[in-house]
């Protein structure tokens, strides 16, 4: 048995590899482009484009190696059953059980590894290669302002321009944030119909003349009561030091994709305890106003809350006295309300960024678990296709790819949008599979095909159609 287990891992392991290289250079066609990219539009050498090419091989695996499972498994038992080994190891007593068992051993191995590899590799090689685009986007920046994209000029300002023409450097439908830190979570909003791009080499500096627009800020951050809007015709935003040489920066702030495992599930239980922190000073705005709507009702107390002023008793004096005592409490119920709902939207982004680190957590499970998956559904697979070719065999890998990443990538965004739970998104493409793999699995171990089962409903249906031409 032995060496039977020996020749199965040794038939699946070359074409493993070869769907590796594969579908990580079909992965790798969208990064091929932006390496090509940083020799026109940066100029970045040789060597730190090839670091860049590199570093973006981590993201590649993550997602290349269960496929590359699959492939291996589809080659390897379609080449035995076409060979007509598995017929005789059928006939030897061997049934598909002990196929699989040292194929499922194989794959559980190659998820373990990779679910290291999530943990402590790809977290660093990814946080290196956020660094570096981070210092390359530094390096000539007004050539990274392009249409209809998000360009972060530095950790504190974010332009968007939905049209641009770079021989004149006019810009259109002008969009820009800027943070009074990284971490402000009401950045200076100004926006313009059109603009133009200044350029001075000699300063190292760049003009955005902007006009047509309005800047929309909070002056004082302790009373978000109060908010201003500037209009003007024409603002000039002078940005320095914008055009420099390539410098690394050392960056230590870390995105979800830059973390490991305890990194995330700490970031994660940080955000919860925002969360409720937020629902606290909810809580605490409506007791404040229920405690201020039953003073009123107190004769003691409404007169303090009052200022000690009796209302007139003589019309109209009472009847503006006492509407005006209205709107002061209607308006101060208004804020309480403003107020409640300014930290509901906070809290939305909390529940948002939780989900996003819960999201990444489950993700380094389940990827590394699809190849698992993956095991059980190949073999099947590869016994009923046997005699279609390799080439049915790599679509069939194709199909079920693409069936698990619309999945994975789907879950993704509703979880990161918070309308499905992280631990669901992530591990849906698994369940299905499942579902669908055991049952075809158990099909050919029984020697049934589910083709099998829709030729028997079609014989049971002749007979019929033949009764009712004779009748």
């Amino acid at each position: 048995m032995f060496l039977i287990y020996r020749h199965l891992l040794v038939a699946a392991t070359g074409p493993f590899f070869f769907g590796l290289f594969v579908i990580t250079f079909l992965l790798m066609i969208d990064i091929l482009f932006k390496y090509v990219d940083l020799f026109v539009s940066k100029g970045i050498p040789f060597l730190l484009a090839t670091k860049f090419l590199i570093l973006s091989l981590g993201h590649m695996f993550a997602l290349s190696v269960p496929m590359a499972v699959l492939i291996g498994i589809l080659m390897a038992v379609g080449q035995l059953a076409s060979d007509q080994e598995i017929t005789a190891l059928k006939a030897n007593g061997i049934s598909l059980w002990h196929v699989l068992a040292p194929l499922l051993l194989w794959a559980g191995f190659i998820g373990a590894v990779l679910t290291a590899y999530n943990h402590y590799i790809f977290p660093e090689s990814n946080h290196t290669l956020a660094n570096l685009l981070y210092d390359i986007n530094r390096k000539k920046p007004m050539l990274e302002i392009r249409e209809l994209q998000f360009t972060e000029m530095n950790d504190k300002m974010t332009i968007f321009v939905k049209k641009k023409d770079d021989l004149t450097g006019r810009i259109e439908d002008v969009t820009i944030f800027e943070k009074a830190h990284p971490n402000d979570l009401s950045p200076r909003l100004t926006v313009a119909e059109w603009g133009l791009i200044h350029t001075d080499h000699a300063t190292d500096s760049m003009v955005l003349e902007l006009h047509d627009g309005e800047i929309h800020e909070r002056p004082d951050r302790d009373d978000p009561d109060k908010y201003q809007v500037t209009r003007f015709s024409r603002n000039n935003v002078v940005l320095n030091n914008v055009e420099r040489d390539f410098k690394e920066s050392n960056r230590k702030s870390r995105g979800d994709r830059e973390m490991n495992l305890n990194d995330l599930w700490e970031a994660a239980a940080r955000e919860k305890a925002k969360q409720s922190e937020v629902q606290d000073r909810v809580f605490g705005l409506a007791n404040t106003l229920a405690e201020w709507q039953f003073r009123l009702l107190d004769q003691k107390s409404r007169s303090e809350i009052l200022g000690n002023r009796a209302a007139p008793q003589t019309e109209p004096k009472r009847r503006q006295f006492l509407e005006a005592r209205f709107r002061a409490t209607v308006l101060k119920a208004e804020r309480a309300m403003s107020q409640a709902g300014y930290q509901e939207k906070i809290n939305g982004q909390n529940i948002i960024r939780a989900n996003r680190y819960l999201v990444e957590f489950h993700k380094k499970f389940a990827i590394p678990f699809a190849c698992i998956v993956f095991a059980l559904l190949g073999v099947p697979m590869a016994v009923t296709t046997s005699r279609s070719g390799k080439g049915i065999s790599v679509s069939l890998a194709l199909g079920v790819y693409m069936l698990y990443y619309f999945f994975l990538v789907g879950g993704e965004r509703l979880a990161d949008r918070g309308r499905l739970d992280p631990f669901l998104a992530m591990w849906a493409a698994n369940i299905v599979l499942l579902a669908l793999g055991i049952p075809l699995f158990l099909h050919t171990v029984r020697e049934t095909r589910l083709w099998d089962f829709t030729s028997r409903l079609r014989h049971r249906r002749q007979p019929a159609a033949e009764t009712e031409i004779e009748s």
